[in-house]
């Protein structure tokens, strides 16, 4: 089947992206939208369009391009400027950042397999330094036949996780103190101290950035 092409142009601008062009075609091929109206839920991170910024494979940069990230198959998508259509990137995406969105930082693939996700998985990059702490956000499907009825009812399921990359491993941690000293063992007095000084809230995205900030002052 020939591919479409669709064509938008877009106005560049900086938000700490290297290699960045000005007026840039984003081309895009239309797809078959997938219905999900029998199910509960959302499989996208976010219902509605959020403008962020894209970088491709092949270094091109894109800004303020209205995205929706299903985390359910993995797929970043892109809104037709003429109508409310998704788009599929022709190139393949390096990285994706949503426009001041708190608790989404720069989602970035390449990193080792684990679980169930591979190098070509998005990860949100919540801390970048001696080690990094990954948030993976995804979904499943849950499929439920209430007792005595013949519908089964479905719906998306949210889950999230954290992961640790340190040079070329990576693990899935909890967000727990007793990981969090268990991670930074060689400092664990000062990063105990810390918590304790900073009331720091694990199921806090930004609390959990907070200690490992400190721990690369350390």
């Amino acid at each position: 089947m020939k591919k479409l092409h669709t064509t938008i142009l877009i106005l560049l601008v900086s938000f700490g992206f290297a290699n960045a062009q000005y007026l840039q075609d984003v081309q895009g091929r239309p797809i078959m939208e997938i219905s999900y109206t029998d199910i509960k839920g959302t499989p996208f991170l976010f219902g509605d369009w959020v403008n962020g910024v894209v970088i491709l494979e092949n270094g091109d940069t894109f800004s303020d391009v209205p995205l929706k990230y299903n985390v359910f198959d993995e797929k970043l998508y892109f809104k037709n400027p003429k109508k409310d259509e998704l788009l599929e990137f022709v190139q393949p995406v390096k990285s994706f950042k949503f426009n001041e969105l708190k608790g989404a930082g720069v989602f970035l693939k390449g990193f080792p397999a684990i679980d169930k996700f591979n190098s070509e998985t998005f990860y949100d990059v919540l801390f970048d330094g001696k080690v990094k702490l990954l948030n993976k956000q995804y979904k499943t499907l849950l499929e439920v036949r209430p007792y005595n009825s013949a519908t089964i009812e479905k719906s998306f399921v949210d889950h999230n996780d954290y992961y640790l990359v340190k040079g070329s491993k990576i693990e899935r941690i909890r967000n727990s103190k007793k990981d969090f000293l268990d991670i930074f063992s060689d400092k664990s007095a000062q990063i105990d101290a810390f918590i304790k000084n900073e009331k720091i809230d694990f199921k806090n995205n930004d609390d959990l950035v907070k200690v490992f900030n400190y721990y690369d002052s350390l």
